[in-house]
């Protein structure tokens, strides 16, 4: 199961803190759409290496494209819209975009690991 799979079965409460840690520069239809695809990307690499962050940051805006073309079939406006603006946003700034990513799934690794092994949630700060 994917980390995204297991934060999304936490209690409410807890989902709720997730959601202050997700922003433009890391928006939650990207972590929602591509989860599998983003699990398997070497982000904290990517973020110390310039080179590996522009062919990371190509390749989410292709997985990106993918997804507008299929919710273009759907005709879902608003999520159209909203992945057009994001698709914008990533590629202004690629460095902050490839940290984005390697510092959420690190807290998201951090976060389910610490509510699985001690019941409790950590204070998570933007």
């Amino acid at each position: 199961m994917s980390q995204w799979n297991q934060v999304q079965q936490l209690e409410i409460k807890f989902l709720e803190q997730v959601d202050q840690f997700y922003d433009d520069n890391f928006p939650m239809e990207i972590r929602h759409l591509l989860a599998q695809w983003i699990e398997h990307q070497d982000w904290e690499v990517a973020s110390n290496n310039e080179t590996m962050a522009t062919i990371l940051l190509q390749n989410l805006l292709i997985q990106l494209d993918d997804q507008l073309g299929r919710v273009s079939k759907e005709k879902n406006l608003l999520l159209i819209h909203n992945l057009k603006r994001i698709r914008k946003v990533l590629q202004a700034c690629p460095k902050i975009t490839v940290k984005c990513h390697s510092g959420h799934l690190q807290t998201n690794i951090r976060i389910h690991s610490l509510r699985t092994s001690s019941g409790t949630w950590p204070q998570v700060h933007s």
